[in-house]
């Protein structure tokens, strides 16, 4: 698959490893006129090429970037991997959230795009093939679109994670918070290494 990843940050460069290792085709999109090691272009460029996109920028820019290539993402499915956090107090919280949410903003900047919410609930290092002694971690999503949500959860199946799908776009609701969790948690412990898995009896 040609996948667009746009942000060439520690999220961007890990998605980009992990996907290549995994036979896709890989373009990052970034403002970096060069980027060792990876295929570059412009945002829109790379999302105009893709036949699925990654927003893996922060989250205080997803807004902003997103609506600078809505017409390249128009009919895609766009993987959401952002978080609306602010640090700015010392102590983690969220620049938007119960009523609204960062993924639905995005889906708002880029009406024709399909969003789905992943991969925000989990550290850059294992994003792909996560290898921890308790089996696989759950991947939870979100969005409207089910196809999009189908071609997203293959995705992730293929590259080592379980998926519990939550519903529409507005559960980025739930799953932004969920991310403070795991922020908290690696804060407390020293353990960036971790991630959620959900247990059925």
């Amino acid at each position: 698959m040609r996948i667009g990843i746009v942000g060439s940050g520690v999220v961007g460069q890990a998605l980009a490893r992990g996907y290549t290792a995994h036979g896709h085709q890989i373009r990052v999109g970034t403002r970096k006129p060069q980027l060792e090691g990876f295929s570059a272009g412009s945002p829109a460029e790379v999302a105009e090429e893709a036949e699925l996109v990654v927003l893996a920028v922060a989250g205080s820019a997803a807004v902003e970037v997103v609506t600078s290539m809505a017409p390249q993402l128009n009919r895609k499915v766009l993987i959401d991997a952002t978080n609306p956090l602010d640090f700015s107090s010392g102590a983690p919280r969220l620049f938007v959230g119960h009523t609204n949410s960062l993924g639905e903003q995005v889906q708002a900047a880029a009406p024709g795009a399909k969003v789905v919410k992943a991969y925000n609930t989990v550290g850059n290092t294992l994003m792909v093939d996560p290898q921890l002694p308790d089996g696989p971690p759950t991947m939870f999503i979100g969005g409207n679109d089910q196809p999009a949500k189908d071609t997203a959860t293959e995705l992730l199946q293929d590259t080592g994670w379980e998926v519990v799908d939550l519903g529409g776009i507005h559960t980025s609701r739930y799953l932004e918070p969920l991310a403070l969790v795991w922020v908290v948690s690696a804060m407390s412990t020293g353990n960036f290494h971790s991630a959620f898995r959900l247990l059925r009896g």
